[in-house]
Parts: structure tokens; C-alpha cells; sequence
């Protein structure tokens, strides 16, 4: 009885050591939890917008959460924001990354740290009224002026062609409006014309009826990248880690495909 009864005492003892060290471990997991504050545009579906119950939405957050998953040590915190104030967020360290198909330049790249992995193509070209006619390149529209976003990275490319050609310089409208307002001005003349992926002006088309079209061969072609602050290289080289796994598992095509409808991860 006395040695059934010890016996019992040392079985209890030995769960109860058990489930303690499994609870500690939990803890301590736990612990080294990193939370991310991670910013994504708000304005830019199919991309990254705010869905109608007023949450982030797009294809930036699901790959963004594809990520998340195959990162244990971090916990990522989503805060959707407009595109330009995305970069003095970063600078200000209010996020630890950001996200809106975010192409490279190298006035970004002196400031922030880029993925060495791309994570979808981002080619765009000169988009005109479907009335204008005899524009291939840039040179054809000298004098005439574009319509940009604060921060967009077609703003660069225009000032480095106006750099390269001189007496052939191009007007730039730095302006934020509504999807509505930048249609109507490439139509009414007040704009000429404005620097967009195919994606883009297919979907102005749609839903916008803002007969719009393509012209000549692609201005630029790039990438989209996450950005961090400068120097962090151990967060850079996570994400660079986990977007690797996504493209060899396919899961970052099927992203792809099932929220921009089509494979552009690889080529356009």
C-alpha cells in the first residue's frame, strides 16, 4: 500500500513537472514574439485598399499574412495609410515595414532597406485618351503634362528623362485627386497623359469607363519590394527567406491569381 501509494506521489509529481516545463516553454515562446507594425496603402485595389467593413484588403496584406505565417518569431499589426506617407512612417520608425508595390529607386535606397526577392513585376507604360494618336516614347510628348501622385515612383522616371533631355522636358502635375477627377482631366485635356501598368489602365476601362489606352513599349521595368528601415538587415533577410519559400511552393502564384487575376509574380 505504502510503495503503491509513493508510487503515485512520484506520477503526480512527474506530470505536474510536465505540464509546468510545458507551460514555461509556451511563455518563453512566446516572449520572443516580435510584434511588426507593418504599413500598406490604402487606395490602390486590387493591390491594397480598405474593404467595406473598413478593414486593409488586397493582395499586398495576403501576401503579407503568407509571410507572417512562415515567421513565428514576429506578429505582424497591419495599419492600411496613403501611399506617400507611407515612407515618412518608416523614416519615423512608426512601422517596421511597409508595402505598396513599391518599385526601386536610389533615392529609396539610400534612405531605406530593400528585399533582395521581388514579389510581382511591375512594368509600366505611357497611358493617353484612346483619341491621341502618334505617341510611342516619351520624346513624343514634349512640353505636354503628366498627371503623378505624391510618391509615385513614375515621377522619378520622368524627372530622369527630363535630366537627359534637355529642351524636350516634360511638365509634371504632382497632384492627389480621386480615380474619378484623374479621368476626367486625361480626357478633358487638362492632362496629357500619366504613367500606368497595362493592370491599371485595364481596370480604369472597366470600371471607369475612362477610354484610356497604352502607347508604344514599356517607360520602365521593375519589380515591387518591401522596405525596412535602414540598416536592419536581420528582418530584410527573413522576408527575403520566407518570400523564397512562397515562390517555390507556388503559393505566392496562386496569391497572385486569385486576387490580381493572373500570374505576374514572374514576367508581365
Amino acid at each position: 500500500m505504502k510503495k503503491n501509494l509513493l508510487k503515485t506521489i512520484f506520477l503526480l509529481l512527474i506530470s505536474a513537472s510536465v505540464v509546468s516545463g510545458a507551460f514555461a516553454a509556451k511563455k518563453d515562446k512566446n516572449a520572443k514574439v516580435k510584434k511588426l507594425y507593418v504599413g500598406v496603402g490604402n487606395a490602390y485595389k486590387p493591390y491594397c485598399y480598405i474593404d467595406e467593413k473598413g478593414k486593409p484588403a488586397g493582395y499586398e496584406l495576403e501576401v503579407l499574412k503568407a509571410i507572417d505565417e512562415l515567421l513565428p518569431e514576429y506578429e505582424f499589426e497591419f495599419e492600411a495609410t496613403e501611399f506617400a506617407s507611407l515612407f515618412s512612417s518608416l523614416s519615423q520608425k512608426k512601422y517596421d515595414v511597409i508595402a505598396q508595390q513599391i518599385e526601386y529607386n536610389p533615392d529609396r535606397a539610400s534612405k531605406y532597406e530593400f528585399t533582395k526577392e521581388t514579389y510581382t513585376t511591375f512594368v509600366t507604360y505611357i497611358s493617353v485618351p484612346e483619341r491621341i494618336q502618334g505617341v510611342t516614347s516619351l520624346e513624343d510628348l514634349a512640353g505636354k503634362t503628366a498627371i503623378e501622385s505624391p510618391g509615385d515612383n513614375g515621377i522619378w522616371y520622368l524627372e530622369d528623362f527630363n535630366k537627359k533631355h534637355p529642351g524636350k522636358e516634360i511638365k509634371i502635375d504632382i497632384i492627389r485627386v480621386s480615380t474619378d477627377e484623374s479621368v476626367a482631366g486625361l480626357n478633358s485635356g487638362r492632362w496629357d497623359f500619366a504613367v500606368r501598368t497595362k493592370r491599371d489602365v485595364q481596370e480604369l476601362n472597366e470600371k471607369y469607363n475612362a477610354h484610356l489606352k497604352t502607347a508604344g513599349e514599356p517607360i520602365q521595368s521593375s519589380s515591387t519590394y518591401f522596405l525596412f528601415q535602414k540598416g536592419n538587415i536581420e528582418l530584410r533577410d527573413a522576408f527575403d527567406n520566407a518570400i523564397r519559400q512562397l515562390k517555390a511552393s507556388g503559393k505566392l502564384r496562386q496569391i497572385s491569381i486569385d486576387v490580381i487575376g493572373g500570374d505576374y509574380t514572374e514576367s508581365e
